[in-house]
């Protein structure tokens, strides 16, 4: 693919989509076509503005040579045009953005592959919000049963952690929705620590399936992470585990100090005596590129702790066996 163009409105949403003769396929069928396109594209940005919306406030052309932006298959350099649509009346009712690639794009063969992974983005995004409205209702419930039942010490505490959880949720959804890229915000943290909150969000999970939930911290030094993201992904990993049980059970959560690739790191192990993995499943997870989702959502939640745990250049290891069980080890680099 060597270009495409697209045209927006003057609210900046795509009206309509060219890609280049001979690429197969229907690009309005993907969801773009009526969405905001920085939605699908990152802001083209000159100056410290969005190029497309000085153009529409202007009225004048725009050319961007070698404009280093990002499309589908990662960081490229492109030549970009904008130029404005025009009413009878002579006022600007939107713009063309025509992107020619310099360099880095990927073949033509692959489009399709790209177009799955923009599926992918469009409901993240619709899901994103979607999730908004039942938390800040959540969120109201619980208040009203903090200032109802204040006596209360045990719902007090855990109504205290819900709310908490719902606050960093909410951060993260704004986070995203404002992020064409989602950088990690990495802080130095006290894993055990963190994860003596997960254990205490997971115990009633585990109790209520009768699994016994033993958990083992051995002395770690703080490391450097997104504390949301972390979370997350061994909230997967836990999660994926307390899944695998039907009714009793064993899930041990246990951290140690090890040392690999001449890095000291911290270990966190979490093993199950659930009904394991398939071969498939474990295929999936490993050779995973972001092309498919696995079948019926099984698996997907290791798979993003995977990539969770891969952007703070750490490992993920999985060990599985049908009818046996399942260990998941998380190895991280400490903070120097």
């Amino acid at each position: 693919m060597n270009g495409f163009s697209f045209t927006v409105c003057k609210n900046l949403i795509i009206r309509s989509v060219a890609m280049p003769q001979g690429d197969s396929g229907d690009m309005s069928a993907t969801g773009l076509v009526g969405q905001p396109y920085y939605r699908f594209f990152p802001i083209l940005l000159e100056g410290g503005a969005d190029a497309v919306q000085t153009v529409l406030q202007g009225g004048d052309s725009l050319f961007l040579q070698e404009h280093p932006t990002v499309c589908f298959c990662g960081n490229i350099q492109a030549d970009i045009s904008i130029t404005p649509l025009y009413e009878v009346d002579g006022t600007v009712l939107g713009a063309e953005v025509a992107l020619q690639m310099c360099s880095g794009c990927l073949p033509q063969g692959t489009v399709s592959r790209e177009r799955q992974l923009i599926e992918i983005g469009k409901s993240s995004a619709a899901l994103a919000h979607g999730v908004r409205n039942p938390l800040n209702a959540i969120k109201g419930a619980v208040v009203y049963l903090k200032d109802t039942y204040g006596t209360e010490s045990t719902l007090v505490e855990f109504a205290g952690i819900i709310e908490e959880e719902i606050s960093k949720l909410d951060g993260f959804i704004t986070r995203f929705l404002s992020s064409s890229l989602l950088e990690p915000e990495t802080v130095s943290i006290d894993i055990n620590e963190l994860l003596q909150r997960i254990v205490a969000m997971s115990n009633f999970q585990a109790y209520a399936k009768k699994i016994t939930f033993r958990a083992e911290f051995g002395e770690i030094p703080k490391v450097n992470v997104d504390a949301f993201q972390f979370e997350h992904a061994v909230m997967n990993v836990v999660n994926n585990s307390l899944e695998a049980m039907t009714e009793g059970g064993l899930l041990q959560l246990k951290t140690t100090m090890i040392h690999r690739n001449d890095f000291d790191c911290a270990s966190i192990e979490i093993s199950d005596t659930g009904k394991g993995m398939s071969r498939s499943v474990l295929r999936t997870i490993s050779d995973w590129e972001g092309a498919s989702c696995p079948r019926n959502g099984r698996g997907f939640g290791l798979l993003i702790a995977r990539e969770i745990i891969r952007s703070h250049g750490g490992d993920f290891e999985i060990a599985s066996r049908k009818d046996v069980g399942t260990t998941v080890r998380i190895i991280i680099p400490v903070t120097v």
